[in-house]
């Protein structure tokens, strides 16, 4: 997939994530967790195509793969977000810290993707 078009995938993933905030009761934890680790996902190939001009097109190895081009904040980024992640989806915890928290790595990868 061309960096670009990764972009508009996130940006498009965004737009659903909208409609699931604010999630004051916590109804929907594990769909906000999971938009956000996808938004994440393609965040993270358009700013290492931008900065590096290669990407991966898969969660797996992302994080060595980070690590491995010198992007060790992002990998810790990613690694807290599918540990967060792994944690809803099998774990069935969620509360709305959890969601500031997926939140607040999203915005940190979106300002990675700008600098």
């Amino acid at each position: 997939m061309k960096p670009d078009r990764h972009l508009e995938k996130a940006e498009s993933i965004q737009k659903s994530l909208k409609n699931l905030l604010p999630d004051e009761e916590g109804r929907n934890v594990e769909a906000i967790v999971e938009l956000c680790y996808g938004i994440v996902q393609h965040l993270i190939a358009y700013g290492m195509e931008l900065k590096h001009n290669r990407h991966l097109d898969s969660h797996v190895g992302l994080a060595k793969f980070l690590t491995t081009n010198r992007e060790e904040e992002i990998a810790e980024k990613f690694t807290n977000l599918d540990i967060l992640r792994q944690g809803r989806w099998y774990g069935g915890k969620g509360n709305g810290e959890i969601v500031r928290e997926c939140l607040r790595i999203v915005e940190e990868i979106e300002i990675w993707t700008r600098e």
